[in-house]
């Protein structure tokens, strides 16, 4: 089945038809998305201190945005008394930021498998806590805050966007009765989920009006940079909390499990109110924990599911004295026992009431069963968690991920009904029947069997691969509300049929983007999770492409050449390569996989499928000859006038720099990370000019359209930081100007340098910008020597090219900017958030020294 939408006014009309799936000839489409420990090392090598492994990012992550809001507040106070020494004089307009979607992404892949009901998606959510008594519900989203309904999902606002981190692993609300908008909510910062690619928290928020208003991070000294995945009220005293902690974003490179140099991840008690916290698990200086439930039946008892990391870390700890001992059950009563290989994995644990004395509890695992073709196990206790019995029919549950992905929940009160949730299994049979194990199913009977539940039996709509949370509405037992890569939906009939609540959720992540300059209007995006999308001006924004979307560009001359990357691979079986239409924002099957490959099959393209590359590798259209398009690994690459050539044409790269098989711009280990050009002032010459930045801090230039290369910026330590940037002033194309990401641990922290010699030279510019990567670097569309800088502290402004800064946030949500742009015509400037969407600064008149320019 096909749907066709027509969008008007835009300088292009466009067609958009949407098919069921898109084709890549011999990959897998999940396979878009990648193995996940690859994007991971790709996030934590921009974000680490290279010359310090146990540097704590979140921790400095939290110092800049303090920093930026304390000047962000004397930068207001100046400008009220007319007195601002903060900002020059020669730039006077005091424009907010305004979100600019996507609320939603249209038609976004759900389910991954076939037959699909595409529909609109949001973004990864990882948390959700319902108020009966109010009728609200609340969602934590992986770097999108925490948002608020009162109509049953219908809309959403945002609250706390001001918190000192936006990666959510967690929200509770305080049992008993209160008064109506004054419920007690805690927030756990940091996003639950045990990735290296995700953010790290900065302790617990408390709110006790319903999150209008927020006190906090209590507990930062033990949980800065970890994830506060669970947190856990005792219903007999509710200034008693368990709340348990994980890997979140880290500092030390692929250090995802062990992290000694971190806070101390485990189970953690307050008995204040959330106020202080002390450490409870010691059998282990270092466990990390799941999740923590308290028992239905007898209140002093607590039950913690944990994530094995060999030996005695991992599997279920129980506590009967409300978690001042815990005793680990693994290995009793029919429990698998834990191994010195970590085969547990993470585990889930849920539990209800038999209404007959006994606690029926379901644990939940990573381990794979003998026979079983993917992972995940269930266990079944009848009698408080004495004997326990495995649930053949739920093996496989979570599939590859359950590390990442594996909620279990019991409906209260009622035993026989049990949901789990996984990734990205979905299937269909030759009766068009949903196969199980798949990555949402349902048991009517206790376990004994499941049916799975992705697909709404009226065929409206489905869930997005990877779910994250699963609630039952208290007092509902119909109605369930799950949480997933791609946002939140509901049921009110225990699943057969879904209700998409992805209305006005804005938490895409994006990566990197264009925009047509022509109509700015236009924009084109990659994003985490959530394929490659099409901005066309309104809040509903196009799904284009799956899996994982990385740089995506726009053919400034003809806006239907358009150009992505998905992940890429050094050696791997399908990648490097990339992904292009030349029917602009119309069928997904018109995309075409451009790679070079080791298997499946290869297609030659000229780039060595060996070479070193990142995750997401930079790519780059020409400033002059907008159709030439360059590919980094190690080496550059450029392919001329690329969407003339036919699909699968060999070896239509070259590589770039002296010898056949080009000049290596990374050494030792390094990638390209960063690529831009000149324009050749010979109209339809490719340019003369190249820069390329790389991941390891090198900065080359060639003047001779790529015959040859000079380093013209080493990386000595503090500055050997990745280079996510280089821009050319168009004013004066002597100035260049490079960002750096990661952290140096001092300032000025070299995460701006700037050359006025067209490149040869370079000196830091980054007075005034805290220790904080900094993602892009644009010129000002209208004041000369203006500099804007997209950083992970949010937006920041230099008016006197780089020797000072700014921070320019108000509008903008505490969160990381990965990419800017700018048009002239009409002057804006959007910035593309890894965690809120895009927001827009739009100038109606700007005004230099006293005169308007139009």
């Amino acid at each position: 089945m096909k749907f066709k939408i027509f969008i008007a006014a835009l300088a292009v009309p466009l067609v958009l038809t949407i098919a069921r799936a898109v084709t890549h000839p011999g990959v897998p489409e999940r396979e878009l998305e990648g193995p996940p420990h690859l994007r991971e090392a790709y996030e934590v090598l921009r974000r680490t201190n290279p010359d310090d492994p146990t540097f704590n990012a979140a921790a400095a992550r939290f110092q800049a945005v303090q920093q930026a809001a304390a000047a962000s507040a004397l930068q207001s106070a100046n400008a009220q008394t007319r007195e601002s020494a903060s900002i020059s004089a020669a730039y006077l307009h005091t424009e907010n930021w305004q979100a600019i979607g996507p609320t939603p992404l249209l038609h976004g892949e759900t389910p991954w498998g076939s037959p699909q009901h595409l529909s609109a998606v949001s973004g990864r959510v990882t948390a959700i806590a319902l108020d009966a008594q109010d009728e609200v519900a609340f969602i934590g989203a992986a770097l999108g805050g925490v948002w608020r309904t009162s109509d049953s999902g219908q809309t959403w606002a945002p609250i706390g966007d001001q918190l000192g981190s936006l990666a959510i692993g967690s929200i509770a609300i305080a049992p008993g009765p209160h008064p109506r908008n004054e419920a007690t909510l805690y927030v756990g910062t940091g996003e639950g989920n045990f990735g290296c690619d995700t953010y790290g928290g900065v302790g617990v928020y408390k709110s006790t009006d319903s999150g209008r208003t927020w006190q906090g991070p209590y507990g930062s000294s033990l949980f800065t940079n970890r994830a506060v995945n669970s947190i856990a009220i005792d219903r007999t005293n509710p200034n008693t909390l368990l709340a348990t902690t994980g890997t979140a974003f880290v500092s030390a490179g692929g250090a995802c499990i062990t992290e000694p140099s971190l806070p101390p991840r485990g189970i953690f008690k307050s008995t204040d109110a959330g106020l202080t916290w002390t450490k409870m698990t010691t059998q282990v200086a270092n466990d990390p924990a799941s999740q923590v439930i308290q028992d239905p039946v007898t209140p002093t008892r607590w039950w913690a599911a944990m994530y094995a990391n060999g030996g005695v870390v991992g599997g279920i700890l129980r506590s009967d004295d409300s978690g001042a001992t815990w005793n680990q059950i693994a290995g009793t009563g029919g429990l698998p026992p834990l191994d010195a290989t970590g085969t547990w994995s993470r585990a889930a644990i849920t539990a209800t009431g038999d209404g007959h004395g006994n606690t029926v509890l379901y644990v939940g695992n990573g381990q794979t069963a003998t026979g079983a073709g993917s992972g995940g196990r269930v266990f079944k206790s009848n009698d408080s968690g004495a004997t326990w019995t495995e649930l053949a029919n739920a093996q496989g549950f979570c599939n590859t991920q359950c590390w990442y992905d594996m909620p279990i929940a019991v409906e209260p009160g009622n035993p026989s009904v049990l949901y789990t949730g996984g990734s990205y299994i979905s299937s269909v049979d030759a009766n068009n029947n949903e196969v199980t194990p798949s990555e949402f199913m349902r048991s009517n009977d206790g376990g004994a069997t499941f049916a799975s539940k992705v697909r709404s039996a009226d065929g409206t709509t489905a869930l997005h691969a990877d779910v994250h949370a699963i609630q039952v509405w208290p007092g509902r037992s119909n109605e369930i509300w799950v949480a997933n890569d791609g946002g939140v939906w509901k049921s009110i009939d225990r699943g057969d049929n879904w209700v998409n609540l992805n209305t006005n959720l804005q938490i895409t992540q994006f990566e990197q983007c264009d925009l047509y300059q022509a109509n700015p209007n236009i924009a084109y995006c990659g994003t985490q999770d959530n394929g490659v999308d099409g901005f066309t001006g309104g809040a509903g924004w196009l799904h284009l492409d799956y899996g994982d979307g990385g740089t995506a560009l726009i053919d400034q001359d003809n806006p239907n050449n358009l150009v992505h990357t998905y992940y890429d691979t050094s050696g791997g079986d399908w990648s490097i390569g990339v992904g292009y239409t030349t029917a602009g924002f119309t069928a997904l099957e018109n995309y075409s996989f451009s790679g070079a490959a080791k298997n499946n099959p290869p297609y030659n393209n000229g780039m060595n499928y060996t070479d070193r590359v990142l995750w997401y590798p930079p790519i780059h259209l020409d400033r002059g000859v907008h159709d030439t398009l360059y590919f980094g690994t190690n080496k550059l690459y450029r392919a001329d006038r690329f969407f003339s050539y036919p699909t699968g044409a060999p070896n239509i790269f070259s590589a770039l720099g002296p010898g056949t098989g080009g000049q290596d711009l990374a050494l030792p280990n390094g990638e390209i990370s960063a690529i831009t050009t000149l324009p050749n002032p010979a109209p339809g010459l490719d340019a003369q000019t190249i820069f390329t930045g790389s991941s390891n801090g090198h900065v080359f230039v060639s003047n001779d359209s790529g015959a040859s290369f000079t380093e013209v910026d080493a990386a000595p330590s503090p500055i050997s930081l990745f280079v996510t940037s280089i821009l050319i002033d168009p004013r004066h194309s002597n100035v260049v100007y490079q960002a750096r990401a990661g952290f140096t641990g001092s300032l000025p922290a070299h995460n701006v340098r700037k050359s006025t010699d067209g490149g040869m030279t370079w000196a830091d510019a980054s007075n005034g910008l805290p220790d904080i990567p900094v993602n892009a670097l644009v010129t000002d569309p209208i004041v000369p020597n203006a500099i804007w800088a997209g950083t992970d502290a949010g937006v920041f402004l230099s008016t006197d090219g780089g020797t000072t800064w700014n921070p320019y946030n108000t509008g903008l949500p505490n969160v990381p900017v990965y990419d800017l742009k700018t048009s002239r015509q009409p002057a804006q400037i959007i910035a593309f958030t890894h965690g809120r969407g895009a927001f827009r600064l739009q100038f109606d008149a700007i005004f230099i020294d006293g005169f308007e320019v139009p």
